[in-house]
Order: C-alpha cells, then structure tokens, then sequence
C-alpha cells in the first residue's frame, strides 16, 4: 500500500462524473447541501470545475435538531461564501410527533428542492449518496425485504414529479453521482486536504430505520443467538472498515485527467469525455484492489458498471504487459497504451440536458471528414469549422525578441505568403513535413507517433499552402517556413476552442 494520496487536481474531477450521469456540461445545477462528507466533496469538485459550473447550493433545514440544525445552517454559509457558491436555505416544516418522520422528512426535503429547481428553471438536483457501508446496507435491506435485485444499491438517479396530494409537474432529475465511492474514499479525500464536514446525529435517532438496525437488530441478534454472533458480524464490519480506510486512502487520488489531445480534436464541452490514466499506479495494486479501481473508474468515466468478465480481461492485458483495446458498454473504448490507459468516448452520446444528441468531434460511420471541401482562410481572417470551433490568421511585424507561439497558436514566416489558406480535414496519403524534420512522412504516422487515437485523428484540421501543410492545428507547424533571422512578418494561426 501507498501512504497518503496525492494531491489529484480537482479541477478535473467534476466533469467526468457529470458526463457518467448525463449531465451537460452547461447544465445548471442544484447541489443539495447538508453539510455531510459527501454533499461537502461534491461542493468543492464542482466549485473547482473548469469550465466552471452554474451551481446553486440548497440547504434543507428540518429544524429537527435544534443548535445543531443552526450549526449546520451557519457552516454551509461560511462554506458557500469561501468558495463563491450562491446559497439558498429553506426550511422544512415538520411535526416531529407524527408518524413515519423519516419518510416525511425525505419527502419534504426533495419537495422544497424540486419546488427550488423549478423556480430557478434548473432540470436537475444533485445529493451526495454514495455507496454505503456494506454489512449495514445489506442488513439494512434484508430489513426491508429487498429481492436479490434490490440488494444492488441506491438508483443513481431518479425522476421526482411531485408530492402526495400535489398536481402533476415537470419532473426534475435527481441525480447521485457518488455512488461510485465509499464513505471512507469521501473522508480520506476531504481529510487529505484538511477540509472539514458537520456530522449528523440523528443517525444515532431510533425515529429512523437505518438506526434501528444498527442500535435495536445487531443488539437483538446477540440476546438470541448469542454473543459471539453478533461479535462476529461486527469483527466482519470492522474489518471491512479498516479494508476500506486502506483502499480509500490507497485509491482515492486516481482518477481521469482530460486527454492532452482533446485540446485539439475536441470542442471545449467534449473535452472532459472520457479521459487518460498513468498505467503504472493501477499496475503496483494488487489484483482485487486493482480490479476495484478498475470498476470504479470504468464506472465514474462510462456511467456503466463492467461485467466481470471485462474486468478480468482488462486486468490480465494490464499484468502481460499488453497494449490492446477493449469494447465497452455504450460504444465506449478502452486503449491500454505502453505508459497510459486511454478512455475514449462513443462517436455520439445522449445528452440528458435537451434530450438530443451531443455530437462528437469524430466522423459518423457514413460520413468521411475527409470528404468535406476545403474552407478558404483569408489571410487575414478566420473560418469556422463545422464542430463550431475556429481559425483565425494575421500578420504580425517580427522583432528579434518576439517570442515564438506554440500549442494552440503557432507563428510562421509570413514571406511570400498568398492572400489565401485552406482548411480541411486529414485524408489518406497526407504527408508532413514537421518543425525540424529531415524530411516529409506520412501525416498518420506523425499524429500516431504524437499520441493521437486513430478514432480521433480524422478531426485535426490541417491549414494548407496550395497542397502543402503548414500547421497541423494544434500540434506542429511546418518546417519550410519556420522562423529565421530574416523574419520580417510573421503569420499567426490561432486554434479556438
């Protein structure tokens, strides 16, 4: 096992989960916020997201518990105004002498939030549930009379219309995108970074069921059958407490970064889909941990749970030393690189947010980009790619101490250059001549050597001079018109996002 985690970039973290549950990535949003570990995690990810998110917070005061009710009110205000998060506490009104008041109290917690989504024209209302304690829940369940499909965990969403007694509405998606984590995961994350939680004492309240089985059913169980029963099953408990306190602290900080080559084959709202991971850290785990990881991300980065079949597969490519792809659920791939695990996305995925379709920046199966006619840049000018990115061209005076772009901008000898460009897509038989390259190779060996999917490497455009090109966007310029001391004007291509 590692010691404690690194310090993952939280900046990352949002828009993988949100895209797992369907959620767009300019939704606007409604966090219910109690205070707890797990509303708290998904607070800070969403306040870090970049792009950023239009978050509203809810605070749903029961007023059931007195100063600690107040207590939770004042910490989730001082939380909202560090991390800019506009905040909205409603109070519930419940009569604490009536019957079933943990359902009552549910209901009208997502009453008041539904009520709040619709009169701030926001579809979707995200709690924190995760996964929970596994003897508790299963207990917790059997309780209930769950059938063996019920024993599969919360729904990670669900369709909230309207209360008892109410007139029909709009339903409002409520969705729980942690249920991929543990509550030890929530914890170790939170702690690793010193950042508080409040703790709720009525899960210690004999009024609700999940406190019933844990303070009146395992107490029971030892008068009936004995002691060391009861003894056993909490021996069991704890040990599935430590075992998650390790993985937690062992797993929590991997997770997808954003693939460096979305910046330039993507929009700015499909550059979150999917994602890479550093092979070697999932490799070091032993092979449970590992195959838990796997769910998890597999899981967290596709909104679908693998069989464990796949999983299996995945884990003996991983331990051979193989670079190989996997089909997943939904038109998901997963490539296992040489340094990396790459998750890619499916040409087309549904949109929960409009009902539509969120289409890819990669070619539909009856339709070539390579096809596509050539769009003329003007020089200087811009065009608009059919994915509704950019590319705009100027010139630009040389000076010796001009620095020289690179990346999403790139500069060029403007000498001799026509009034007009061409933009197109790659086709077959492209070659390229890169920045300090002895020579021309084919262009799909230069975007493979680059690291670029070949789902993805029909989406790079390509800025030409006549049938030369000068700028494979985003990545490499060409050489013949690199900069040189003669430089007098410079042209400056820009790829927008």
């Amino acid at each position: 096992m590692h010691g404690a985690p690194r310090f993952d970039d939280w900046s990352t973290r949002w828009h993988p989960l949100a895209r797992a549950a369907g959620i767009a990535p300019d939704e606007r949003l409604i966090l219910a916020l109690s205070g707890g570990a797990d509303s708290v995690l998904l607070l800070h990810w969403i306040a870090a997201a970049r792009p950023l998110v239009d978050l509203l917070a809810v605070h749903v005061d029961h007023g059931l518990r007195g100063a600690e009710s107040d207590g939770d009110a004042r910490f989730v205000a001082e939380l909202c105004r560090s991390l800019d998060v506009p905040l909205r506490v409603l109070r519930a009104e419940l009569d604490p002498e009536g019957g079933n008041l943990e359902a009552r109290a549910r209901a009208e917690r997502y009453r008041l939030l539904t009520r709040e989504a619709r009169r701030t024209r926001r579809r979707t209302v995200l709690t924190g549930h995760h996964a929970d304690d596994a003897l508790e829940t299963l207990l917790l369940r059997w309780v209930r009379g769950s059938e063996l499909a019920g024993l599969r965990g919360p729904r990670p969403e669900l369709l909230w219309t309207a209360g008892e007694g109410e007139p029909p509405l709009e339903p409002v998606r409520v969705v729980r995108p942690l249920l991929a984590f543990r509550r030890e995961e929530v914890r170790a994350l939170l702690a690793a970074r010193g950042l508080a939680w409040r703790e709720d004492s009525s899960n210690a309240d004999p009024r609700f069921l999940r406190s019933r089985v844990r303070h009146q059913l395992l107490p029971m169980v030892r008068e009936q059958a004995g002691p060391e029963v009861v003894e056993e099953l909490r021996a069991f408990g704890r040990a599935v407490e430590e075992l998650e306190d390790r993985l937690a602290r062992a797993t929590a900080h991997l997770a997808w970064r954003p693939a460096p080559h979305a910046a330039v084959s993507r929009t700015e709202r499909e550059r979150t889909l999917g994602g890479v991971l550093e092979r070697g850290p999932l490799m070091e785990l032993a092979r449970p941990l590992a195959r838990r990881v796997l769910w998890r991300l597999l899981t967290e980065g596709t909104g679908q749970s693998p069989s464990r079949a796949l999983q299996e597969k995945v884990l003996d490519d991983l331990a051979r030393g193989r670079c190989t792809r996997h089909a997943l659920g939904g038109g998901w791939i997963l490539a296992l690189r040489a340094r990396e695990l790459l998750l890619l996305p499916p040409r087309s995925v549904a949109t929960a947010g409009d009902g539509g379709q969120l289409a890819l920046p990669f070619p539909a199966p009856d339709r070539s980009p390579a096809s596509a006619q050539p769009l003329e840049l003007a020089v200087p000018g811009s065009i608009t790619l059919e994915d509704g990115r950019r590319i705009t061209a100027e010139i630009a005076e040389s000076t010796p101490d001009a620095p020289v772009a690179r990346g999403l901008e790139v500069e060029l000898d403007a000498r001799g250059l026509p009034l007009h460009l061409h933009v197109r897509w790659p086709r077959p038989g492209d070659r390229f001549r890169a920045l300090g390259a002895p020579g021309s190779r084919p262009l799909v060996r230069f975007l493979a050597d680059r690291g670029i999917p070949r789902e993805e490497r029909a989406r790079i455009p390509l800025v030409l001079e006549g049938t030369e090109i000068l700028w494979v966007a985003g990545i490499e310029p060409c050489d013949r018109r690199r900069l040189g001391h003669a430089t007098r004007r410079r042209l400056r291509l820009v790829l927008h996002p």
